[in-house]
């Protein structure tokens, strides 16, 4: 009997072992991480990196048109080294689509001919470091209840508003719904509709 009940407390101590590795596996896969958030540039458009002090939170009105007219860096930046970067621009633009390209919410915004890219980083992806957090997140939350949950497909949309986000340079290429020099905004911290998705 005594055998039986020592087998059963160390069947019960593993159990308990085991749960607690499971436990803390589940809360570090949970964190914020580059392969989940975006890749090498995850801090930049989370503003959680190094020169996010150095960001204008005061939004800049301006258009499509002259954000993507800008020239454009050699290689893609990966510190806040432009004047760009260091700015939150504003710009009323009908979005066309979104997707959710792996945590980060895309959305396609066109103005006059022009267009480019917003992006909205998942809530669970702002590292406690982020600046503008409370914003970034209302602005994630109004969009999913708003305008639509997200798929990993692109989705057609036609709303119009103000968007606001911190400049940000992605890769200068040529594309459907892309400025060609690489311009766009991430991450968005501020929605304002004023034709569809509940505006």
């Amino acid at each position: 009997m005594k055998y039986i009940k020592r087998l059963g407390l160390i069947g019960l101590v593993v159990a308990s072992i085991a749960a607690a590795v499971v436990s803390a596996s589940a809360a570090l896969t949970s964190r914020p991480t580059a392969a989940r958030c975006g890749g090498q540039t995850w801090h930049m458009s989370t503003l959680s990196d190094a020169q996010r002090r150095a960001v204008s939170l005061t939004p800049k009105t301006t258009t499509i048109g002259a954000l993507t007219g800008r020239g454009a860096p050699r290689h893609q930046p990966l510190r806040r080294s432009t004047s760009f970067q260091r700015q939150t621009w504003q710009v009323i633009a009908q979005v066309t689509g979104y997707r959710l390209n792996a945590s980060v919410l895309e959305l396609t915004l066109f103005d006059a001919g022009g267009y480019m890219k917003a992006t909205l980083p998942a809530p669970s992806c702002l590292p406690s470091t982020t600046r503008a957090r409370t914003q970034i997140i209302q602005a994630w939350t109004k969009f999913v209840n708003d305008c639509g949950h997200p798929a990993d497909r692109s989705q057609p949309l036609g709303a119009v508003g103000y968007i606001s986000g911190v400049g940000f340079w992605g890769r200068a290429h040529a594309g459907a719904g892309l400025a060609s020099n690489g311009a766009q905004l991430g991450p968005v911290t501020g929605l304002r509709f004023v034709a569809g998705c509940k505006s």
